[in-house]
């Protein structure tokens, strides 16, 4: 991307957010008003489809690519990548990267890991998605995390040892921490400002993107405790979700002071991520 010009790229990870298969399914609902959203925004971006979304919902993944957004995958269960075996692994990717592209009619070529648990203890997983077809990933955080981190990764693009692009997510300095800024609970609770600095002091060759899940934006969701996760955890994920559509707004409407880029696939094939050195993790 030209040098001092700052680019964002719409992601949005699809997910079923449910404690508990036995409430109501309320994903469908609140991601087709995201959508309705970018289309008058005049948004289109890459959305990362967990499977077994895709099976319950098949017409809502058809609808998404049919506004033009990029179909990547997110995993077949939403587990993450270091509590999987390489073969269970390896199996369900191909099972759910035909899902999609049966869905869609088109290849599937990027992966997200879920929450960003590509790590260096879950590096196997690297050789399956080359070998399944995938040209790019977007699965580490390049920073210490309460869950999973990767901070010896760099934090612009780069690709890993057998050539899969990696597009880290971006992280930004505040204070003595360094964190993600442009999703999920991060971009909620930071103030607006904050966020527009961030953006404006990262550097060119950094790929700016969101990523945004359907429950960052269900204000209606009765509070309920997160399989796997604390009461203080789990009030955190539930609260300041009006805010989520403020932000949408702010970082993709008219107001914005940066470009809008347009799906990941379609930047690869213009060449926008065409000099990223390789990394050899030590």
């Amino acid at each position: 991307m030209p040098d001092g010009v700052s680019r964002l790229t719409f992601t949005f990870d699809l997910e079923d957010h449910r404690p508990d298969a036995g409430l109501p399914m309320r994903y469908p609902d609140i991601t087709r008003r995201v959508f309705e959203s970018t289309a008058r925004l005049g948004v289109t971006g890459t959305v990362f489809v967990v499977g077994e979304v895709a099976e319950k919902s098949p017409d809502l993944v058809r609808d998404i690519a049919s506004l033009g957004h990029e179909i990547a995958f997110h995993s077949f269960d939403h587990v993450p990548l270091e509590k999987q075996t390489h073969g269970k692994f390896h199996k369900e990717t191909e099972t759910g990267k035909k899902l999609l592209e049966d869905l869609t009619g088109k290849a599937v070529i990027g992966f997200r890991a879920p929450v960003f648990s590509l790590t260096p203890g879950s590096l196997w997983a690297l050789d399956s998605l080359r070998e399944l077809g995938f040209d790019y990933s977007s699965s580490v955080l390049p920073a210490k995390s309460p869950l999973f981190g990767f901070p010896a990764a760099p934090k612009e693009a780069f690709r890993w040892p057998n050539g899969l692009l990696e597009l880290p997510a971006p992280v930004a300095r505040f204070g003595p921490l360094v964190f993600p800024y442009l999703g999920g609970v991060y971009l909620r609770y930071l103030p607006f400002g904050l966020v527009k600095r961030a953006v404006a002091r990262a550097s060119s060759r950094t790929p700016l993107w969101t990523y945004f899940h359907p429950y960052d934006f269900d204000v209606g969701e009765p509070f309920c405790r997160i399989k796997g996760a604390g009461f203080l955890a789990s009030a955190i994920l539930w609260c300041n979700r009006a805010r989520t559509w403020k932000k949408l707004e702010a970082l993709f409407g008219p107001a914005r002071q940066w470009e809008i880029a347009p799906p990941f696939a379609e930047q690869i094939r213009q060449g926008v991520f065409a000099a990223a050195p390789f990394f050899r993790p030590s």
